[in-house]
């Protein structure tokens, strides 16, 4: 039987990107594939870094957003951990109910 699928997002702050997808692209075994955005993070235990973004009152983030086994969730959250230590990375994840690609 095969490990259930799981969607995993992460949310962190827009200045750790590169970071971020460097670690993403480095990891073995590859990842299926992502998808990735930017946006505005809006929240209490922000830590708002630019003048900015003190005035707007929101962080800017980016988040990607894949599906892959519940089997590799556990390695990819471990390396990006390592990779980049900062508290205001969020993560969850949610049960795949189905998956495919319309041909």
């Amino acid at each position: 039987m095969d490990a259930p699928l799981r969607k995993l997002t992460l949310v962190c702050p827009k200045s750790i990107e590169p970071t971020l997808l460097d670690t993403l692209e480095g990891l073995t075994p590859e990842l299926p594939g992502y998808t990735s955005q930017d946006g505005h993070g809006r929240g209490a235990s922000m830590d708002l870094a630019s003048t900015a973004e003190k005035v707007k009152g929101a962080m800017r983030i980016f988040t990607v957003i894949m599906v892959l086994p519940e089997s590799g969730i556990g390695a990819v959250l471990e390396a990006v951990r390592q990779a980049c230590p900062r508290r205001q990375i969020s993560y969850w994840i949610e049960p795949v109910l189905d998956f495919g690609r319309l041909k």
